[in-house]
């Protein structure tokens, strides 16, 4: 499993409550890091662990040579005092942590949730009890300073996100639209000249014939390696398409020009992948278009779904189907503010929004906006002045926006693009004004 620091850095926050003199500057950060590491080791009831090697993963991060583990200590004392605050616990009450991940300590196991697909729908980071009587997940983000943009809560392939049957039409849907753009965009390689050349991206043998969209979406050729096989559009060199059987049936090759090879090609300006990727920076490509069409023919369905897996907005009612006896359940995101520069440590006023809240605040948005529907919009500003393989968008309500999307192609275009969200300002100072946040 991953680790995260900032994860660790919270429990042991928790459990060492420190004071403001433990970080007043770099170095009295650097010894309660190093109490904080102890005490984490020699109270194993107060920070528990999946198991022995977990433990040992969290606790290696816990460095204090290592600037950006001190700014992650900050950031977990930030978030570790606004969850004392959330909790309605003072400074001196004990708390006791659970590390979940991929395996999740046996006295919480009961608070994991399988649900619409996913294996750990309560995706806490952490569970927090003061009396063993409320558990609290809370989902944990950080950010260096307090004016960044909000960290991202969700990063995960975009068709994961849709899950369910009643989502496939729309997943077909999106599947052909890519074919199709990603078909077109080889067959117009064969007749655009690189910059500064008369030779197009890609050349083909005289007489050579382009197949069908599901053909050329799938076509590739062989890497540096007779082990590995690059498709079409994610070639970073240039050169001829030198292949007697396009579709790939035969031993298919990628020739560079005279004198140069994958490992040599080093122009990516004018590579075939730079083509593919000017295409998509365009944010009136035919690709966002269908995009832009699909989501909101399908709008109801699709915010709904998307609220739900950002925002866990039914969650609540999962945890009421299991059987937790007298114990009672809460979640919440909590974003920890804290940075080092130099000797300066900077613990900022973390960000706590708890699950009522936001059933609240989705609540009060329908009531203001009982004729009005969710819709997804492209966002101009910042796709405006984007030159990657990505569009910006709003899930909105009225004229609420409620989420940042976004939706981009990172590393290879062959699989499904990437899908971030992040919670929109307007929609936090909604919460503020409408639900007492």
């Amino acid at each position: 499993m991953a680790y995260e620091a900032s994860e660790i850095m919270f429990a042991a926050a928790l459990l060492c409550k420190p004071k403001a003199a433990d970080y007043a500057d770099v170095d009295s950060l650097k010894e309660f890091m190093i109490k904080a590491k102890t005490e984490v080791l020699k109270n194993p009831r107060k920070v528990q662990f999946g198991n022995k090697g977990i433990e040992q993963g969290f606790v290696s991060l816990m460095d204090e040579n290592k600037t950006d583990k001190l700014a992650d200590m900050a950031g977990g004392i930030s978030a570790a005092k606004a969850v004392r605050r959330y909790m309605g616990i003072g400074d001196q009450k004990e708390v006791t942590s659970y590390m979940t991940g991929n395996i999740w300590p046996r006295e919480v196991q009961k608070f994991k949730v399988s649900a619409f697909g996913f294996e750990d729908y309560n995706s806490a980071d952490v569970m927090v009890t003061a009396d063993k009587k409320t558990y609290y997940g809370i989902s944990l983000k950080k950010k260096r300073k307090s004016q960044d943009q909000s960290p991202t809560l969700i990063n995960k392939a975009f068709d994961t996100v849709l899950t369910g049957r009643e989502f496939d039409p729309v997943k077909e849907k999106l599947a052909k639209v890519r074919m199709e753009f990603f078909a077109n965009v080889i067959r117009e390689a064969t007749t655009t000249n690189r910059p500064g050349t008369k030779e197009p991206y890609l050349i083909l043998p005289k007489g050579q014939r382009l197949g069908t969209d599901e053909q050329l979406f799938k076509m590739s050729v062989n890497g540096p390696s007779a082990k590995k096989t690059i498709p079409v559009i994610d070639i970073k060199g240039h050169g001829i398409l030198d292949v007697n059987d396009p579709m790939n049936q035969s031993d298919d090759r990628l020739f560079l020009h005279e004198g140069q090879d994958f490992k040599k090609t080093n122009d990516i300006n004018i590579s075939m992948r730079a083509f593919v990727n000017n295409k998509l920076s365009d944010k009136g490509s035919p690709l966002w278009a269908a995009f832009m069409k699909v989501l909101n023919d399908n709008v109801s369905v699709f915010s709904d779904a998307l609220l739900n897996i950002i925002l866990k907005t039914k969650l609540f009612k999962e945890m009421e189907a299991k059987d937790l006896g007298k114990q009672k359940f809460d979640f919440a995101l909590v974003t920890g503010v804290g940075n080092v520069r130099g000797k300066e440590v900077s613990v900022g006023q973390s960000d706590v929004i708890g699950l009522s809240t936001t059933l609240c605040g989705l609540t009060r948005l329908d009531e203001l906006n009982k004729r009005l529907g969710y819709e997804i919009v492209i966002n101009e500003e910042k796709s405006e002045v984007s030159e990657g393989a990505k569009v910006f968008l709003t899930l909105q309500k009225g004229d609420l926006p409620l989420l940042d999307l976004e939706i981009r192609y990172k590393g290879s275009f062959t699989p499904q693009p990437q899908f971030q969200a992040t919670l929109n300002k307007k929609f936090i100072d909604f919460l503020k004004k409408e639900c007492d946040l």
